[in-house]
């Protein structure tokens, strides 16, 4: 809840205000940590829905005046950030106090053309459910990266409404984006995968999912407390050669393009876990079955096409 009218008096603007900017900036007015200034979208009624939101700020479809002690966030995709900087550097009468975006895949400086202090703040999580994401935000991790001026005020923002946020020196951008987007989306994917097999054996869609998603919050307790190789177990880890091969056989019947992607997970399966027991002095049996038979589609005996 709020703190007091002096706690609202730092005004933050927000251009391209999408489900994380939404998420955010409720977050900040129930918490009393920011007020809403404008809002900007591509058009005034998408601004007003996510006005309404919020619970606070002026809708508007183009840049308004910012006071110099203004905040500006940038929530708008990934690849508009540059342009949008620019157009905003040639809108705006003054620069504000700082600029900051919240996207995992651009580096703060993009937004150098608004001539003050930039930083990137990324809340790692999904949110495809701003209402949800905004019930369950406490503990998301928000690595910022950018100029020290600007995080040293946005890093206590960010932890204000329940976020564990940490300065993030990155060496390669793409890289941290492409870890990010393999551990959240690249879970749907599998998680699709596994319900349309369990569904081809008998289970109705709700009792599989309830399984698989049960049997994965369990893995990841595993994870969290040892890593992914040291918690991996099941018929691949141990090296059961015939139950394996029977795997191999169902991984192969999979309809269409599936029938690549998961002999090639059960062979990185296969590699992790060589990973964990590396004393082993032998070859892996499991490293040719399953890279034999259906994962290679076609051309050459190695795969090439």
């Amino acid at each position: 809840m709020a703190r007091g009218a002096g706690a609202l008096a730092l005004k933050l603007h927000i251009v391209g205000c999408g489900r994380v900017g939404r998420t955010l900036a409720r977050l900040w007015v129930l918490r009393g940590t920011l007020g809403i200034g404008w809002v900007l979208n591509r058009t005034v009624a998408s601004a007003e829905a996510a006005v309404a939101f919020i619970g606070q700020g002026r809708a508007t479809d183009r840049p308004l005046d910012v006071a110099c002690d203004d905040w500006l966030m940038l929530a708008a995709p990934d690849g508009e950030l540059a342009v949008l900087g620019e157009r905003l550097a040639g809108a705006l009468q003054s620069p504000p106090a700082l600029a900051f975006h919240v996207s995992g895949a651009e580096p703060a400086q993009v937004l150098a053309p608004l001539r003050c202090p930039v930083a990137s703040m990324h809340p790692v999580r999904p949110f495809s459910n701003p209402e949800a994401a905004v019930d369950a935000f406490d503990g998301t991790p928000v690595l910022g990266e950018g100029d020290d001026s600007a995080l040293d005020r946005l890093l206590p923002v960010f932890a204000a409404i329940g976020a564990r946020a940490s300065r993030f020196r990155a060496v390669d951008k793409r890289r941290y984006h492409a870890a990010a987007i393999a551990a959240s989306n690249f879970l749907n994917v599998l998680d699709q995968l596994a319900l349309d097999l369990a569904e081809s054996a008998g289970l109705e869609r709700r009792q599989a999912l309830d399984l698989i998603v049960s049997l994965q919050r369990s893995a990841l307790d595993d994870i969290a407390a040892s890593g992914p190789a040291a918690s991996l177990t099941g018929p691949i880890e141990r090296g059961d050669r015939d139950l394996c091969a029977r795997l191999a056989e169902v991984l192969c019947q999979a309809p269409g393009d599936r029938r690549g992607v998961l002999p090639a997970m059960a062979r990185a399966a296969a590699d992790l876990a060589d990973r964990k027991h590396a004393a082993r002095r032998y070859d892996n049996p499991l490293a040719a079955l399953f890279s034999d038979g259906c994962s290679v589609e076609s051309g050459e005996a190695d795969g090439r096409v």
